[in-house]
């Protein structure tokens, strides 16, 4: 088993969108204005919503939650300064985090105040 998707959650999804598509380069799959931003990464999705209508009753079951979550995306490791330097350029305060031998992770927020985590899966044993 495996995580096939993650969910995050924000009150405004154009700043979303420009900072997932822009800064962060990730590739939309599909958008709902006014509800829902879905992202298609390597083998999962990340979707992202504006709780105000996802929790609304509808063909699925509500989605409903608050900005500051958490979802760490995967690095690889020799592109860590590379993403940390993107990263700041784009005027994010970033936390650089180092687990010993296993890696190093980087942590910062998106506009919603979500934390996101950039690591490599090493950092729990996985390859």
């Amino acid at each position: 088993m495996r995580v096939l998707e993650t969910c995050l959650y924000t009150h405004d999804l154009n700043a979303a969108e420009h900072f997932y598509s822009e800064v962060l380069g990730l590739t939309l799959h599909s958008r709902v204005p006014g509800r829902h931003l879905f992202y298609r990464l390597d083998g999962s999705m990340l979707l992202i919503f504006d709780p105000r209508a996802s929790a609304q009753p509808g063909d699925v079951p509500p989605h409903a939650g608050t900005p500051g979550g958490h979802a760490c995306l995967t690095l690889d490791p020799p592109q860590t300064d590379t993403w940390e330097a993107r990263l700041r350029a784009a005027g994010l305060h970033v936390t650089r985090y180092a687990w010993g031998d296993r890696g190093e992770s980087l942590y910062f927020h998106d506009p919603a105040g979500n934390v996101l985590e950039l690591a490599p899966p090493r950092i729990w044993g996985l390859t």
